[in-house]
């Protein structure tokens, strides 16, 4: 990389003049794209170095200029970070920022003041005029620093989305960070209850520095000048520091940046009589650095972007009964969108050198459209320190009419999808109520779904890419999609391999198929029945005077009279496994839904199920005399997919499974899903 075209970081001189700059940042909210759910961040500049801090990340919509030309729909950028060169006006003519690797860690070998050089390879740049093409910076990420160079005064929106974001500190050196601010504390006062990690003087030396308005140096600042909303500093960091602000605030999945509620598998009473409510509870937790004898600390929510979504997610201030086990509500957070004055406070003052565990409760007041609901609001501390929380809750028991139809063009989706479900949340098996906790670490789990021509969708545990034969050069073979293993020496295979063409095979273990409990695929085919098969063992058991099948005594007297639902209740009934149950599985599983933008997917109910001696029970041991059968397991699936898809071929979705027979308790999962479509294939078998 060509060194950059400014002296030192002491000085930040502009290229065209040495006039120093400054800049003024004012997070604006305004109505958000249709499910974007993003805010909005003015940014003034004035001509010279600015330093800025970044709070949202902006992404591209269709419509938006991608090097100077609008994106139409389907575009692939469309959900991805803009570049540079798409997110600031002409009047800026450079960007710098430390690259991510490196963190925001100084790149000098004191401090600014200092030094006459400063480690160029560690910093990410991007010119507008770029002669030799090596820019390195691209995309524009939130929560990070930025050193702007503009030739001229400039005010610009940058539209994008947040994050409930926690500062990662690099301990002994200087960071160049800013902080989400709603007013100008003082560095003392936003500094002081750091214990000693951070402040504008530390042992006697100067410990924050900012870009002066003035001059374009980096200067030491004083205690007593005022922090600017958004603006980067330079920072060092007195040893490990987790350091947010005067209070700190932190909840379960916070590492995620955003609270989610989930299902309403776990809601709970709250109040009674008028009052009452059925409400999803999690908690925030807030504690107050503030040296004692200071002042408290009253926490508040304020809703900035709600989801555009029919109805609301509403959100409750709930405390604990006193003297009792119940929880009484508390009033509504804010239910005013945007930037005002209706903050709600959540009900407690917080003590200096103080903690304390806020509940809030979500009721979910809706039926239709998407299952899933995020709301954007601010958290309000003290000292003007705010802090982004995105929440979102999903509603299992939405009226899915318009999510289970099938998009009005299924060939848009047909094809074989690939994707990965992140579990990043589970029900805790040790706790009452078994509330939704975070995942020590996410489970990545593969799932493979396939939606025909007519946008029906079934669930797979393996398939073969293949192909037709074709005797003729001339006559290119068509692709086909195997899941009958005995069907695929009638194709060849797509990849060669030692001389010969093999197919590929993507499987997913963690979603085996059912047994084929179907009477014609458990019965021998004999039409004299002279060998006993699972229908004849049935017939007996129903019709023994001395069994203790009670569920099926006497109502299967004839093969006939056998079904799935008595090849079901007979398994259970068995102690050991039959000798006569035939190994035969599913091939696949239809789900009820549709992929697309929007829709929902679902397992039928009773229809994801590991028998008592299914060959991948976990609790069965095939060769184990006290373990010769498992229990009855059955699972639900739930994928809601996220209303914007801007990339083709790729589909984005929440993910909810709940797990009966595993536990004494229903297990609940939950964590997101991203698919690929591997190919556009729309049958299977070449059916």
């Amino acid at each position: 990389m060509n060194a950059l075209p400014l002296c030192t970081m002491k000085r930040m001189t502009s290229i065209s003049a040495r006039s120093a700059t400054a800049f003024t940042l004012a997070v604006l909210l305004l109505a958000p794209s249709l499910r974007a759910q993003t805010v909005t961040q003015e940014i003034n500049v004035v001509t010279g170095w600015n330093a800025v801090w970044l709070e949202v990340e902006p992404t591209y919509k269709a419509g938006d200029l991608a090097g100077g030309v609008a994106l139409a729909a389907g575009d692939s950028r469309i959900g991805t970070a803009k570049n540079a060169g798409d997110v600031f006006p002409a009047e800026v003519v450079t960007v710098l920022s430390p690259k991510p690797l490196a963190g925001t860690a100084e790149f000098f070998a004191a401090d600014p003041a200092d030094v006459t050089t400063f480690n160029q390879d560690s910093w990410d740049v991007w010119r507008r005029v770029n002669p030799v093409n090596d820019n390195t910076l691209g995309m524009i990420t939130r929560n990070r620093p930025y050193l702007i160079e503009a030739t001229g005064p400039a005010t610009f929106m940058v539209d994008g989305t947040v994050c409930f974001f926690r500062p990662k500190w690099n301990p002994d050196r200087y960071n160049l960070i800013g902080f989400g601010l709603s007013s100008t504390p003082t560095f003392d006062a936003f500094f002081d209850p750091s214990g000693g990690r951070h402040g504008a003087s530390l042992n006697g030396r100067n410990r924050i520095f900012r870009l002066d308005p003035g001059t374009g140096n980096w200067v030491a600042a004083a205690g007593a000048d005022p922090m600017a909303p958004n603006e980067a500093y330079w920072i060092f960091s007195h040893g490990p520091s987790d350091y947010m602000g005067p209070v700190a605030v932190d909840f379960t999945g916070s590492m995620g940046g955003k609270l989610r509620f989930g299902g309403p598998g776990d809601v709970q009473p709250v109040d009674t009589g008028p009052d009452a409510l059925e409400l999803d509870l999690e908690e925030l937790v807030f504690t107050n650095l503030i040296a004692e004898g200071g002042a408290d600390a009253s926490p508040e929510l304020d809703l900035i972007t709600p989801d555009p979504g029919s109805g609301e997610l509403a959100l409750y201030v709930v405390k604990p009964t006193p003297d009792s086990l119940a929880w009484e509500r508390g009033n509504q957070v804010d239910t005013s969108p945007g930037l005002t004055g209706g903050a709600s406070a959540l009900g407690e003052d917080v003590a200096p050198q103080d903690s304390d565990t806020l509940t809030i409760g979500a009721q979910r007041n809706w039926s239709l459209d998407a299952v899933a609901r995020t709301n954007i609001y601010r958290i309000r501390t003290v000292e003007g320190a705010d802090f982004w929380l995105p929440v979102s809750a999903l509603n299992n028991d939405v009226l899915r009419n318009t999510d289970l139809t099938a998009p009005t063009e299924p060939g848009g989706v047909a094809g074989l999808w690939v994707g990965e479900v992140t579990v990043s949340h589970a029900a805790s098996v040790v706790e009452n109520g078994a509330p939704i906790r975070e995942a020590a670490a996410p489970a990545p789990v593969r799932i493979i779904l396939h939606s025909d021509a007519a946008g029906a969708v079934r669930l797979l545990s393996q398939v073969t890419v293949m192909q037709t034969r074709t005797a003729a050069p001339d006559v290119a073979p068509s692709p086909v999609l195997v899941v009958d293993r005995n069907r695929i020496p009638f194709f060849e295979g797509i990849r060669e391999r030692n001389g010969k063409l093999v197919g590929i095979r993507v499987e997913a273990v963690a979603f085996d198929m059912p047994r084929d409990i179907d009477p014609a695929a458990q019965s021998d085919s004999d039409p004299n029945d002279l060998v006993t098969d699972l229908l004849d063992m049935i017939v007996a058991e129903s019709t023994s005077p001395v069994t203790n099948w009670l569920s099926g005594k006497d109502l299967y007297p004839t093969r006939g009279d056998v079904t799935e639902a008595a090849i079901d209740s007979y398994l259970l009934f068995r102690g050991i496994r039959p000798p006569k149950l035939k190994e035969v599985y599913q091939l696949s599983l239809p789900v009820a839904g549709a992929l697309g933008a929007g829709k929902t997917l679902q397992t039928n109910a009773g229809t994801l199920v590991l028998d008592p001696f299914h060959r991948s029970n976990p609790f069965r041991h095939a060769f184990h005399q006290q373990h010769p059968r498992g229990p009855k397991i059955t699972r639900e699936l739930v994928i809601v997919f996220d209303s914007d898809q801007p990339v083709p071929d790729r589909l984005r979705a929440t993910y909810q499974e709940d797990i009966t027979g595993l536990t004494k308790s229903r297990l609940t999962l939950t964590g997101s899903l991203e698919l690929h479509r591997v190919s556009p294939v729309d049958a299977l078998d070449a059916q």
